[in-house]
């Protein structure tokens, strides 16, 4: 039997110590951690992101973490467009104190990204009544498109929560000709602009307020799917001057039916359109006035289509 010498018995007898005075992973994550200190303060009137901030992120409880990840999607209105991996690093920025003992908490991720309002009971319990996206600055590139969303949030004097949501798609113009481009400029750059407004009900919940963002329109959709009819170029001139005396817009389409992008006679943005639903023909007209079921016509003869258009407008001429 092969005897140690002394300094490797003494060496095996201190470890065998050390290991026994060490406690184990489960008996250290048993021990239960201090209380954070949250800053608490009134949350800002104007709430944004910014990827460079380095201000100070508190520690989230595990179990408040946890809650938060399996609600993250359980609110009305508009989500991202932009298609990214949620994190689920996140810190308290601030805390704003609630009636009854309810407390708003104001959380954002590790990487800047993203700024959500939480809700919680209050009284040291940090249960989650409700939440809140307020804030995205994300970024995605695949090949030669650019996907931008940037959200941003305005809180009013009255309590109310506006939420602007910004998306751009961009397509590379780096091969192309401005004559192109201005032929299509939807195939390089399309934007869309949603606002969804929130207050915190009697419930301590974020309702959202129905909103009216369209406004009234009447327009008049020109559309072949394959070859331009021989006569169009004679005919639709006539039929968007005769619509521009009676302020009715008009787009012409030949492509993305789903995304019909119309606007008004200075150029801003009205609405976006899909209008596949009501192509049956190969070439036609399109008319639609907001709260009128919309009414499609073959393409033909100037004073044939004029004459749909005064029926369905309710024209009169003078």
């Amino acid at each position: 039997m092969k005897v140690l010498s002394p300094f490797l018995g003494a060496m095996l007898l201190i470890l065998l110590l050390f290991a026994a005075c060490t406690p184990s992973q489960t008996q250290f994550a048993a021990i239960p951690s201090e209380p954070v200190e949250y800053p608490v303060g009134q949350i800002a009137q104007y709430i944004s992101t910014n990827l460079s901030d380095l201000q100070v992120l508190y520690p989230l409880p595990e179990e408040f973490l946890e809650n938060f990840m399996k609600m993250h999607t359980q609110y009305e209105g508009a989500h991202p467009t932009v298609a990214t991996e949620f994190p689920d690093e996140w810190g308290v920025v601030l805390v704003e104190r609630l009636p009854e003992g309810r407390e708003l908490y104001q959380i954002q991720s590790k990487n800047r990204e993203w700024v959500f309002l939480v809700i919680t009971s209050g009284y040291g319990t940090q249960r989650i009544l409700d939440l809140l996206p307020v804030a995205v600055n994300l970024a995605r590139q695949t090949q030669d498109v650019l996907e931008t969303e940037i959200w941003t949030t305005e809180r009013a004097s009255d309590g109310t929560f506006t939420v602007t949501k910004k998306y751009e798609w961009v397509h590379s113009v780096e091969n192309i000709t401005q004559e192109e481009y201005d032929a299509n400029p939807q195939d390089f750059l399309r934007t869309k602009t949603v606002t969804d407004k929130y207050f915190i009900n009697d419930f301590y919940r974020f309702e959202k307020i129905v909103t009216e963002n369209t406004p009234d329109y009447s327009a008049v959709i020109f559309y072949y799917k394959d070859e331009k009819p021989e006569d169009w170029d004679d005919i639709v001139p006539l039929l968007q001057a005769f619509c521009e005396d009676y302020d009715i817009l008009f787009e012409e389409a030949h492509k993305n039916f789903d995304q019909l992008r119309l606007r008004d006679y200075k150029f801003n943005f009205i609405t976006e359109l899909d209008i596949t639903s009501y192509m049956d023909l190969s070439e036609g007209v399109i008319f639609m006035k907001k709260g009128e079921v919309p009414k499609t016509v073959p393409f033909g003869g100037y004073e044939r289509i004029k004459i749909e258009l005064k029926r369905y407008f309710k024209i009169v001429e003078a």
